[in-house]
């Protein structure tokens, strides 16, 4: 049996398909040929999230951890602040970015502005919390009412690891010993890491327990 919000999932995939099928048709004036390319494979990303998770009930809620995870780099280039692979190029982050680029699309935003406005889709956001994270990313670069966006639930913090799983398992160690002293989460943060290495990545990034970590009783 298909969820109840299965008309919802279906308006969203049309509205994907229609800008897909807008922006494949040729190249848009003010849209190079790149980056038209770069989110054409964007939308459909998020179309095949949509796909997946349209047939499927929505998982049981639950908190995320409130403690940072602590990721390994030995996959990472580098973490100097290197510019984007020109082979993949980037795609703006304003808001409303697309909608200022080409025009048309600003058909797409009013009707997902009059979409989330209805009893059902903040039904169907409150009851099924995939489906915010593919609306979010859809309305932003639209220009969608940002009063209308399903609100973001709170990451988990990430901790960059110099190193590998071994590294990044040694320094979830140091960090669940130095809570297990009574010592916040920030003054370890503070301890151990330098802050993030550009302005695109607010990773911190761990360097070890350079002094004694905070004992009992610290805030």
């Amino acid at each position: 049996m298909p969820p109840p919000q299965s008309p919802l999932f279906e308006r969203l995939a049309s509205m994907i398909a229609w800008l897909v099928a807008r922006l494949a048709g040729g190249t848009e004036q003010g849209l190079n040929h790149p980056r038209r390319d770069a989110l054409i494979a964007r939308l459909r990303r998020l179309a095949s999230r949509l796909g997946a998770i349209a047939d499927t009930p929505p998982p049981p809620r639950a908190m995320r951890p409130l403690e940072p995870g602590f990721v390994p780099t030995h996959r990472f280039r580098s973490l100097s602040d290197a510019p984007p692979s020109p082979g993949r190029p980037r795609l703006p982050g304003a808001w409303c970015w697309l909608a200022q680029i080409l025009p048309p699309v600003a058909a797409a935003r009013a009707e997902l502005e009059e979409m989330l406005r209805a009893p059902t889709m903040q039904a169907g956001l409150a009851a099924d919390p995939r489906l915010g994270r593919i609306l979010r990313p859809l309305a932003w670069m639209l220009g969608v009412d940002r009063a209308l966006l399903p609100a973001a639930r709170r990451r988990r913090r990430v901790i960059l690891v110099p190193g590998g799983p071994a590294q990044a398992a040694a320094a979830a160690a140091v960090y669940a010993a130095g809570r297990a002293k009574g010592t916040s989460a920030a003054d370890l943060i503070a301890l151990c890491c330098d802050p993030p290495p550009n302005r695109r990545d607010r990773r911190p990034v761990w360097r070890g327990a350079s002094a004694p970590l905070v004992g009992e009783g610290a805030a």
